[in-house]
This record gives C-alpha cells, sequence and structure tokens, in this order.
C-alpha cells in the first residue's frame, strides 16, 4: 500500500512538472502579443497643419496698419487705394487656424478601409465695400454732389469654428468623415440695397437703405462633412483630387441682438439748420436710431462656410511637374486659383513656385519647399506673396506650416 501510495505521488510530481512549463510558455506568449499590440502604432499616416494669411484688393500694409494701429491717413494712400479698386469691390480677408488629420493601421471588420479622423479650428474675416462707400468713409461727400452712390454688397463677417470628425479611409487614400461641429461666435452684417445722393444745391436728399446685421453670441452646434477622392493611376499621365472641407451646418440657440434698417427717405428744400428735417438734424446723434429696428435672433440653421479644393498633377519628367488648384467657398468673393511648377532635388527635396489669383486678391506669387527628414517624416512651408513679408505696398501675405508622418 505504500509502495503504491508512493507511485502516486511521483506520477503527481511528473504531471505538475509537465503541466507547469505549458502554462508558464502560455503566459509568456500572451504576454509577448498583448504588448506586440500595445506597441503597435496606432496611426499609419498622420498631418499636422497651421496657417495664417490676410488678402486685400485695395488696402496695402501701409494704410492697414494705420487703421489697425490708429493715426493719420494721408490722402495720397486714400487715392493710391481707390486707383486699386479698378471699378471692383474693395474685398479683405483674413483665414487662420489648424488641422490634425490621422489614418489607422488597423483596418475595419476585415474590410480594405481603415478608420480615420481630423480635428481642426479656424477663424475667418471677410470684409466687402464698393467704391463709394470706401470714398463716403474717407474722403466724406465732397465731389459726390449731384451723383447716386451705390452702396449694395457692402458687409462685414466674422466667425470662430470647429470640428472632429472619424470616418473610413480606403484606397489611394480617399475618405470620408462625419463628426461634430462647434460653432463658437459669428458676427455678420450687410447692406441688401443702398442708394444715396445729395443733389448740387444741397437743398434735396434721397437714401434708400435696406439693411441688416446680427451678432451670434451664444455657440452653436451640428454636423460637418470632409471627404477626399485622389484618382492616382500608374497609366494614367497625370493625378487629379478632390477635396471637400467643412460641408456641414450648425443650430443656433438664438438669444443675440438683431438689427435691421428697411427704409426710404426723400426730402426737397433741405435747409442747412434749424428744427427739423436739415442737414444739421441729420447729422445729429440719435437720428439713425429712429428707423433702425432692433429685436433677439430666434433659433436658426445655419450653414459653415465650407469650401471645395479641385487640383491637378501633370508630371513633366520624373523629377519635375506642373500642378494646378481650384479653390472654391469659404466666403471668398471669388475662386482661388494656383498654378505652378515643382521639382525634386534628391530623395529628399522638393520645390515649387507658383501664381496665385483670385480669393480676396490679384495676382501674386507664392513659393514652397518640402523636406523629407529621417523617420518618415516631412516638412512643408508654402509662402504667399513672399514680398509681402517685408514691403509696405504689398496687399497681404501667407504662410502654412506643414508635419506630416508618411
Amino acid at each position: 500500500m505504500k509502495h503504491g501510495a508512493n507511485h502516486t505521488i511521483l506520477f503527481l510530481l511528473g504531471l505538475a512538472l509537465l503541466l507547469i512549463p505549458a502554462e508558464l510558455a502560455a503566459q509568456v506568449e500572451a504576454g509577448i502579443s498583448v504588448d506586440s499590440l500595445v506597441n503597435e502604432p496606432f496611426m499609419d499616416q498622420w498631418s499636422a497643419t497651421v496657417w495664417g494669411q490676410h488678402r486685400s484688393n485695395t488696402l496695402d500694409h501701409e494704410l492697414g496698419g494705420i487703421l489697425l494701429r490708429g493715426g493719420m491717413i494721408d490722402r495720397d494712400l486714400v487715392e493710391s487705394a481707390l486707383a486699386n479698386l479698378k471699378g471692383d469691390m474693395g474685398a479683405f480677408g483674413f483665414s487662420a487656424g489648424g488641422l490634425f488629420k490621422w489614418s489607422s493601421t488597423r483596418f475595419w471588420k476585415e474590410t480594405d478601409a481603415r478608420i480615420c479622423g481630423s480635428i481642426q479650428g479656424r477663424s475667418l474675416v471677410d470684409a466687402r465695400w464698393t467704391q463709394e462707400m470706401f470714398e463716403l468713409a474717407f474722403m466724406g461727400n465732397q465731389g459726390h454732389l449731384g451723383r447716386w452712390d451705390v452702396l449694395d454688397g457692402s458687409q462685414l463677417r466674422t466667425t470662430v469654428w470647429g470640428t472632429a470628425t472619424v470616418g473610413l479611409e480606403g484606397r489611394y487614400n480617399n475618405r470620408i468623415e462625419l463628426g461634430l461641429a462647434y460653432r463658437k461666435v459669428q458676427m455678420a452684417g450687410q447692406i441688401h440695397t443702398g442708394y444715396f445722393r445729395v443733389n448740387e444745391d444741397v437743398d434735396s436728399l434721397y437714401v434708400s437703405m435696406r439693411a441688416d446685421a446680427s451678432i451670434d453670441s451664444r455657440a452653436g452646434l451640428g454636423l460637418a462633412i470632409n471627404g477626399e477622392w485622389h484618382f492616382i493611376r500608374e497609366e494614367a499621365p497625370f493625378a487629379f483630387h478632390v477635396q471637400i472641407q467643412n460641408l456641414g451646418w450648425v443650430v443656433v440657440p438664438g438669444g443675440g441682438p438683431r438689427y435691421a434698417v428697411d427704409t426710404l427717405l426723400e426730402t426737397s428744400g433741405l435747409a442747412l439748420d434749424g428744427p427739423g428735417w436739415s442737414l444739421e438734424t441729420l447729422q445729429s446723434a440719435g437720428f439713425v436710431e429712429d428707423f433702425l429696428n432692433v429685436d433677439t435672433a430666434g433659433v436658426s440653421l445655419q450653414r459653415l462656410p465650407g469650401r471645395c479644393d479641385i487640383a491637378m498633377e501633370y508630371p513633366l519628367g520624373p523629377r519635375s511637374g506642373w500642378d494646378v488648384t481650384l479653390q472654391i467657398g469659404e466666403w471668398m468673393p471669388l475662386p482661388r486659383v494656383m498654378m505652378g511648377y515643382r521639382r525634386a532635388f534628391g530623395k529628399q527635396w522638393q520645390a515649387g513656385i507658383q501664381g496665385v489669383v483670385g480669393g480676396w486678391g490679384r495676382l501674386r506669387p507664392a513659393a514652397w519647399v518640402r523636406w523629407r527628414v529621417p523617420n518618415e517624416r516631412a516638412l512643408t512651408l508654402f509662402v504667399e506673396d513672399p514680398w509681402g513679408w517685408g514691403s509696405s505696398s504689398a496687399f497681404g501675405r501667407g504662410l502654412t506650416l506643414r508635419f506630416e508622418g508618411l
């Protein structure tokens, strides 16, 4: 009996010695698989971009700086700005922001699609004015007696918003994203129709005005869509790209002030001063308030200032090519067109020069350089109107910096 018990004990010890290494091996294998999963990079490709630019077809840096900081405005600067209008609407635009885009290394449910997303924040300013509005603001109505001044289309609007979106990315980096849009604030004012006339004898006045303005100081929430489609084929002699940004709407809770003017004034025998209708009365404080309607804005659905980019790349050789890009939207008064030449220098450097026209300004130059750094990274610098950084007579400047993981 004792001999049989000894055999039983030895059998159990041997079985334990066999099981313990197997259990340890399983633990080690599980630890290795978990560690590899944790250490595996989540993002396959990513890019971080920041930019800022301002542009005008009328205001150069010297006049714009005086308007921003204050000071005496020389008449020559005003006359030079009027000459730059060339009969068109004056325009000024400012755009700044940051964008982070990424795509995952993991596929979505045994498909070729990967999870992707982006986070961005933007600010935008758009101002436009007629030549008559500019002259009345900076030179008064001298020289305007007996003529009709048209103010239609003069406007000023500004907004700040951000989006956070997620989606799927397929072949050739084609992607579609949907997410949350948050608009922090927006202010807008526009003259829809406006006419002003004082006769030569300064005794007759005609004013017709329909305008409105609003201040949305309460944040709005909504949805935004971003998308990209790339036509890249080895057998095709060119590449074609379409990108849609910030296509969406936000619900604004309301509560902000809203102003409106819709009136027609016509009088003759206008006196210089005295009670009743006179030039003195028109210039007195509180006169405009009599024609101004003020109320509170209600809940509204408002569209984000989205943009569509259409680009084409045409190679001229293994190291050079032509690039053409068309941008529409984002409150720009005219489509923005960029066309230029690019060339690669070695395996790490690329550079290009471009001509840019439209948007808020006229024709100006641009240049960019891309440096492919070690560890599959790339740094790109784009400068719009390089002469604008050192000249007071330039009409704007722009800078874009992008750092990306390839």
